[in-house]
């Protein structure tokens, strides 16, 4: 059994599995610090976003798929800068010290880390916080993701132009989708694959990594859909200061989601759900055959669903007419909105 802090370390997050050796890092876990050394030629790209329980997973969840999703939803980052993935810091506060599932936990991260060749090179392990009317503070996990980039490679948020199609890759809906199936037994109807498919999709999102990179200097702007695509497009929108409209009936939408969903329940999902961790980006139309060529190549599905245009704000139509929807990605400090 894990006695310690530093035994946890040892036994479960040095383990030789997920804190391998890579180029770029000549100093890992052991010191005070990592030393990373990015190629020659390339910039770091640094993210970190930290997962609280009860806000981004269920406090049932599985270890092993949590720790797939921990570094997963880090590793969205930098695809969405079109960044190759180098190495990432982990710090957990722990309510309990539990063998089965640090063990569990740390294979999950590891599978991820060794798909993406980016290795756990460091970070922190704490208690919660001590016990409030019997209950211990939160299970929180902190990623912080580190990249490289070629030096003005990076796809930034600001360089979308009027007349550039905006595009999605994969399906959108699904995790938010997911997560309702899991929290609230919603469409107890919704069996076998179908079921599967959006739980699925919540607990291990597809990494677009390998997409992000093709993308260098073929999109204009881009950005990684955690939030939903009502409000993480608007990011887009306002940092390169233009407008847009989007065709709701051009949402691509999985066979699952339309199984459980009925039509005007759809759009809340697709459009304000979050957690889909897809890429949306634009792309001047001289280049979208070419994005469409080596996205195709990469298995990666993508579809265009609208345009930047002059003006700001962002509109939805459908069959060419504007529709009064109002929607809202989520949002901590606020409510994540339903279309009306």
């Amino acid at each position: 059994m894990a006695s310690d802090e530093f035994d946890i370390i040892r036994r479960h997050f040095s383990r030789p599995e997920l804190a391998f050796a890579v180029p770029g890092v000549p100093l890992a876990i052991g010191d005070d610090c990592a030393l990373l050394q990015p190629s020659p030629g390339f910039e770091l790209a640094v993210s970190m976003d930290m997962l609280v329980e009860g806000v981004h997973f269920l406090a049932d969840c599985d270890p092993f798929q949590l720790g797939q999703r921990t570094l997963l939803v880090n590793l969205s980052d930098l695809a969405a800068m079109g960044a190759r993935p180098l190495c990432f810091t982990l710090a957990v506060s722990l309510p309990r010290s539990d063998e089965h599932w640090l063990a569990r936990f740390s294979a999950g991260l590891a599978k991820v880390a060794a798909a993406h060749q980016c290795p756990l090179v460091g970070g922190d392990l704490t208690a919660s916080a001590p016990a409030v009317a019997g209950r211990a503070g939160p299970l929180c996990l902190c990623v912080q993701v580190h990249g490289e980039v070629p030096v003005g490679a990076a796809l930034r948020r600001s360089g979308a132009r009027v007349g550039d199609a905006i595009c999605v890759t994969g399906t959108l809906g699904d995790a938010a989708a997911g997560l309702r199936v899991l929290r609230d037994g919603t469409w107890p109807e919704l069996t076998g694959p179908l079921r599967e498919a959006l739980v699925q999709a919540f607990h291990t999102p597809q990494s677009r990594v390998l997409a992000g990179m093709a993308l260098r200097g073929l999109a204009s702007a881009a950005i990684d859909l955690s939030d939903g695509l009502a409000s993480d497009l608007e990011h887009i929108l306002k940092a390169s200061g233009v407008g847009a409209w989007v065709d709701v009936d051009e949402l691509p939408l999985s066979e699952a989601l339309c199984a459980a969903a009925a039509p005007e329940q759809r759009p809340a999902l697709a459009l304000g759900g979050g957690d889909d961790y897809e890429l949306c980006f634009t792309v001047p139309l001289q280049q979208l055959q070419a994005v469409q060529t080596v996205l195709a190549a990469l298995g990666t599905p993508v579809r265009r669903i609208g345009e930047i245009v002059a003006g700001s704000g962002l509109q939805w139509r459908r069959s060419g007419t504007t529709m009064a929807l109002k929607v809202r990605g989520y949002n901590h400090f606020g409510n994540a909105g339903e279309p009306t």
